[in-house]
């Protein structure tokens, strides 16, 4: 989900709640309890989260309130896309839409289930805190998160986490169960956030580290450590390692 007005925005919510919720909410109590219902119920669940991700991308577009189609920010993104893909680096990046939003608040979001159908949707404010080296770092991050393995990475925990956990009151053990499975997920959320990082790096070549920096600091929050991103110092790393190759 990406920032939008107030109105799209709480339509948006109230949509995918009753969605989601809304079976559990009018289905007779007694059904909880029913093997069949169960099943089927988070069958339901499984294809709605599934359907997000597909439909993301169409999501992201309603949302946006108003595309920046022409103008320096959008020749900006456009000439830093054609460097990107005319690069001769070691990793070849996707070519997808890349949609410059009009909005006041920084936000990039890869959407989409496979490869093929994913896009960019990008924030004028984010865009024109960048320079030329961040804008191409933060672009070819958003083209290396529309491949399959990083799209399976962002969809199979959320699709593990609605299916496989109980809407029933949690007892201990599936506090304890819960809890492991996030540590683990945060594991693999790091690995991948860092291969992106490494194969942005890759392709981008020369610049690579200045731009990692400028998006750090373009992304700055004053509650940073309550980012899910990896810690800055391996990102840097990562990336100055990948560019000593």
């Amino acid at each position: 989900m990406i920032p939008s007005s107030p109105r799209r925005t709480w339509i948006f919510l109230l949509v995918s709640s009753l969605a989601f919720y809304g079976p559990g909410l009018f289905a007779p109590a007694a059904w909880d309890k029913n093997a069949t219902y169960l099943l089927l119920y988070n069958l339901y669940q499984g294809t709605l989260v599934m359907a997000w991700f597909w439909y993301g991308p169409a999501i992201c577009r309603a949302l946006v309130v108003k595309k920046v189609v022409v103008g320096p920010l959008r020749q900006a993104v456009d000439w830093a896309l054609s460097e990107l893909h005319k690069s001769k680096g070691h990793v070849q990046l996707a070519e997808i839409p890349v949609i410059l939003a009009e909005y006041s608040a920084p936000f990039i979001v890869t959407a989409g289930l496979l490869p093929g159908q994913s896009q960019v949707f990008i924030s004028s404010a984010l865009a024109e805190q960048l320079g030329i080296n961040g804008l191409r770092f933060l672009l070819a991050r958003a083209l290396v998160h529309s491949r399959l393995a990083q799209r399976l990475a962002a969809l199979l925990p959320v699709l593990v986490l609605t299916v496989a956990f109980p809407d029933t009151p949690w007892d201990a053990m599936t506090w304890l169960g819960s809890a492991g499975f996030l540590v683990c997920w945060l594991a693999i959320h790091w690995f991948f956030e860092l291969r992106a990082d490494r194969q942005a790096a890759q392709a981008l070549g020369l610049g690579a580290e200045e731009g990692l920096r400028e998006v750090l600091v373009a992304n700055a929050s004053p509650v940073g450590w309550l980012s899910l991103q990896p810690p800055i110092r391996w990102r840097l790393h990562m990336v100055a390692v990948t560019c000593s190759h």
